[in-house]
């Protein structure tokens, strides 16, 4: 393959370039076209978002680090989230500048909007570094285009979108980079597994979800030993998981009190649990390690098995609900068919259905892409090598994360970073292939060259319009299941709900569906009963409840020992109707048809704000 050379300014250009754009798309996308005006007024992406900001609030505003609590949420016992504190530390950092200048509570507004496209800046830089034996400056400018188009991964990324999942990525593009970088070059590269392990255990930190992270490495690690006996992938292994073991004892320190440290045991967030895991871990490893000396494949599997069997048998005796998952073991598992199962990007990546062909075919065309290159380079391997050591890493990490996309589209974003990297490796290839005709003066343009790198960027796009065009028409819009999602305009009612008119000068209860809970805590100073998370399990009951019941009685009780003041609902939400497909003479259908319980006393609001919310006052004292 011939040499391409640049200067380094013209690198700094282009790949400046790139990256602008590629922030571009994944900053602006939120703004151009939503339903929500997100330029008119402070808006953020999803429920969680506005939560997130709320948390950071309290916390400054209470001063404790380790309270976690968030008293106006399920009043009046307060709310305990599983989240942890990074990204609370990575807003107020962002936000410190424009504190001086425009109050704490816009500049906290200010680093919600920017703090995603931050860490996938930040994300794109580690790839760029750990990519360098890989691609050159036009590979690295295409990686960063292909970047930011993959779909799902693109979505965690958004302006507006102050989500813990950009860190995971972070940290998962981190472990990425390192590995990568280390299977270049193991020889002087010593210190990249452990760089890797500490950079799992930051995901670890910030979510339990990044156990997947901590799997595709030591996978990536002890893969090419066990294949091989190349003592240097064990002692890859070895720093990784020292290194990461190490690191994520010290997390634990900074984000649980000292009483804590041993004695925590939590599922779904950092504790004891996950600490010991990756201690039994190591020590597995070292204990593989000081077997090394004894050669031959069946030896090292058994090594390799003897290891994962005592950590498993470890952990199933001091951690049972481990092996249940984060949600299994902290969830009641009524929520799952009320709420959870229903969160979209819990969904399969394929469901018998066309629109979800049209998606599928989006995210996973590309890992085609990924196999056509792990074959180009199983063949270009060095003679006698049974495998090439960057094309394995890259082919396991999406083995782990494509059937994992499709039992849940979460895992998508995992996938997508990792076909990109292939992706532009092949698109380099491209930009160098002289196969086919040639044309013009010696020594002549490959014809088929220009066609071909088209059909690489655009084959999944085309593919996934054939499957849209093939597919039946669109569902009428008053297909419930088809209709667009209500958005609902809290800020234009919020000026109300602040009023002395409604509020009299004292924090409400008030009563609404999950999803709208963090909006409410947001922008108004009130309580509620809940919002979308699994460990208010009381909470999200209740509410459910209230609505759903036929007995009167029953729903004007919830609402007497929760102390509220008003029912507001969102009128044709996706929520309202849920609740609606509860059979019966239920409290939200009564509402909903204007024959409210006589305990409910309707607020009339103005024109603008009456065909989008259903506003009742709560009469207590109504026999």
């Amino acid at each position: 393959m011939p040499t391409v050379k640049f200067s380094k300014t013209v690198t700094r250009l282009v790949l400046g370039g790139a990256g602008v754009f590629a922030i571009a798309v994944i900053a602006l996308r939120v703004y151009l076209g939503n339903d929500a005006s997100p330029l008119v007024g402070e808006w953020f992406v999803g429920p969680d978002a506005y939560m997130r900001m709320v948390r950071v609030w309290e916390w400054w505003q209470g001063g404790a680090w380790y309270e976690t609590v968030s008293a106006r949420s399920n009043w009046p016992d307060g709310e305990v989230l599983h989240w942890t504190r990074p990204l609370d530390v990575a807003l107020l950092v962002l936000a410190s500048p424009f504190w001086p200048f425009v109050g704490l509570h816009k500049a906290l507004f200010i680093a919600g909007v920017i703090v995603s496209p931050v860490v996938a800046a930040l994300s794109m830089w580690v790839l760029l570094r750990g990519t360098r034996d890989l691609l050159d400056l036009r590979g690295q400018a295409m990686l960063l285009v292909l970047f930011a188009f993959q779909p799902i991964t693109r979505a965690y990324f958004l302006a507006a979108r102050p989500d813990h999942h950009a860190l995971i990525l972070l940290a998962f593009c981190m472990v990425l980079a390192c590995l990568l970088r280390y299977a270049h070059a193991p020889d002087t590269r010593r210190s990249a597994p452990a760089w890797a392990g500490v950079a799992a255990a930051f995901g670890l930190w910030v979510s339990i979800e990044a156990l997947t992270t901590e799997l595709f490495a030591l996978a990536a690690l002890a893969l090419p030993w066990l294949l091989t006996g190349d003592e240097r992938w064990l002692m890859g292994l070895r720093r990784f998981a020292l290194a990461g073991a190490l690191a994520l004892a010290l997390m634990l320190g900074v984000e649980r009190p000292p009483a804590e440290w041993l004695s925590s045991e939590e599922y779904d967030r950092l504790s004891t649990v996950q600490v010991v895991l990756w201690a039994l871990i190591a020590m597995g490893v070292e204990f593989m390690w000081r077997m090394r000396g004894r050669s031959g494949l069946s030896r090292r599997l058994g090594f390799a098995a003897l290891a994962g069997l005592g950590a498993g048998v470890l952990m199933a005796g001091l951690f049972a609900d481990f092996f249940k998952g984060p949600f299994g073991a902290a969830m009641d598992p009524r929520l799952h068919a009320l709420w959870l199962g229903r969160i979209q990007e819990l969904q399969p990546l394929i469901a018998p259905d066309w629109q979800t062909a049209v998606g599928a075919a989006q995210v996973l065309g590309p890992t085609v892409w990924l196999l056509v290159w792990a074959w180009m380079r199983h063949r270009e391997r060095p003679s006698g090598a049974p495998f090439d050591e960057t094309m394995l890493v890259l082919v396991l990490a999406g083995l782990l994360y494509l059937p994992l996309s499709m039992f849940q589209l979460r895992w998508g974003a995992y996938l997508g970073i990792t076909v990109s990297v292939a992706w532009a490796v092949l698109f380099q290839r491209l930009l160098d292939w002289r196969g086919g005709p040639l044309i013009g003066a010696a020594p002549g343009t490959p014809i088929l060259r220009v066609p071909a790198v088209l059909l690489l960027v655009s084959a999944h796009l085309i593919v996934s319009g054939g499957i849209s065009a093939l597919g039946p028409e669109t569902a009428p819009a008053t297909a419930p299941d088809k209709a667009e999602p209500k958005v609902c305009k809290w800020r234009d009612l919020a000026p109300l709900l602040r009023s002395a008119e409604i509020s009299r000068g004292k924090p409400l209860v008030l009563l609404s569906h999950i999803h709208q809970g963090p909006e409410i805590l947001y922008r108004t100073p009130h309580r509620v009963l809940a919002g979308p998370y699994h460990r208010n399990t009381t909470g999200i009951l209740d509410i459910y409840t209230a609505l759903t019941t036929t007995d009167e009685a029953q729903a004007r009780a919830i609402l007497q020992r929760r102390k509220v003041d008003y029912v507001i609902l969102c009128a044709d939400s996706d929520e309202e109707k849920h609740v609606l497909k509860v059979e019966g003479d239920t409290v939200v259908r009564k509402i909903v048809t204007g024959d409210a319980p006589k305990w409910l006393s309707k607020v009339t609001l103005a024109d603008d704000l009456d065909g989008d919310f259903r506003m009742y006052r709560f009469m207590s004292a109504q026999p």
